[in-house]
């Protein structure tokens, strides 16, 4: 995406920026709940047959917003975007892979809440990548308000994961270096798509990459089980699995490559600090996950530093 159009948002209408304000605070929503619904099916599908089905439903969502909201003639110039981009998007493809693979597998080791509160180093990661590719980022790194964010936020990290029972365990620390590992994907995955396609609309890219995707995830499946077995699982696990590709990747991606170009991405990306304290919710609901108060303390202050460094970020832009 061009981020002069992603910023550029002082000519919406009221009307305009409500909905996509709903929009974004839907997406939200959906991720919150993702986590807590995957970790729900780790018993019943093997993490690449699941990865398989969820972006298959996914693209049930992503290709008809797509073609829907295109006229012909837009999609004769979309086929020749992709076309010129074809190897670009195919390394997009790769990291989404590894990041998707990374989200899932940890989530077999850790519970939601800790898993998207450590997620939130996507934030530092983000500007990591940024600084690196960008010219125009490197001023704002040297800034206190930056530092100060930055500290607050690895400070936050780690006592969310040192504060926690289950700290020191292998299994606790594998599902900690794998949504590390996640957030190191999704940053670079950011960083890709607007360094590689700067002008391709960001709906086209992304379900462009979950095409080739899913086909990799199925292929992986096929190769580690010699063959495509379908797992016997109870229907409520198929439901939850289904639901959770088309509501969390196809339409949580949908809804907020919407609201990105009205809003901005320094708002959505501060309304998408929700989605740790959503996710906490509703892992303790369903299953009784508490944060240590330690953990709790960690938190606070991980999402007050990962905010400061987003304001900063962007208003130094």
């Amino acid at each position: 995406m061009d981020d002069q159009d992603a910023f550029r948002t002082g000519g919406r209408s009221a009307a305009a920026q409500r909905t996509a304000l709903l929009q974004n605070l839907a997406a939200v929503c959906t991720w919150a709940l993702a986590p807590t619904m995957v970790r729900a099916i780790t018993d019943s599908f093997p993490v690449h047959f699941q990865n398989s089905c969820r972006y298959l439903a996914s693209l049930l969502v992503l290709w008809p917003a797509l073609l829907l909201g295109s006229g012909r003639g837009r999609m004769r110039e979309y086929g020749r975007l992709l076309r010129d981009n074809a190897w670009r998007i195919a390394l997009v493809a790769i990291v989404n892979y590894v990041y998707q693979a990374c989200y899932t597998y940890s989530l077999f080791f850790v519970a939601p809440s800790v898993m998207t509160l450590v997620n939130q180093t996507q934030v530092l990661f983000g500007v990591l990548f940024a600084v690196l590719f960008f010219a125009d980022e490197r001023a704002f790194v040297g800034t206190p308000a930056f530092l100060l964010g930055a500290a607050m936020a690895l400070c936050g990290v780690a006592l969310v994961v040192a504060g926690g029972a289950s700290f020191g365990t292998a299994s606790f620390t594998s599902g900690v270096l794998l949504v590390v590992g996640s957030a190191f994907c999704w940053s670079l995955l950011g960083t890709l798509l607007r360094a590689l396609l700067p002008r391709v609309p960001p709906l086209l890219s992304i379900t462009a990459v979950f095409t080739l995707v899913t086909p990799l995830f199925i292929a992986t499946y096929a190769v580690a089980h010699r063959g495509l077995p379908i797992p016997k699982a109870p229907v409520p696990d198929w439901i939850l699995m289904i639901s959770s590709g088309l509501l969390a990747i196809g339409l949580g991606q949908s809804l907020y490559y919407r609201a990105v170009p009205v809003l901005g991405i320094a708002v959505c990306s501060s309304i998408g600090l929700l989605v740790p304290l959503l996710a906490s919710v509703v892992s303790y609901v369903v299953y009784g996950d508490a944060l240590a108060p330690v953990q709790i303390i960690g938190a606070v202050v991980l999402l007050c530093g990962s905010c400061l460094v987003i304001r900063t970020r962007f208003r130094k832009r």
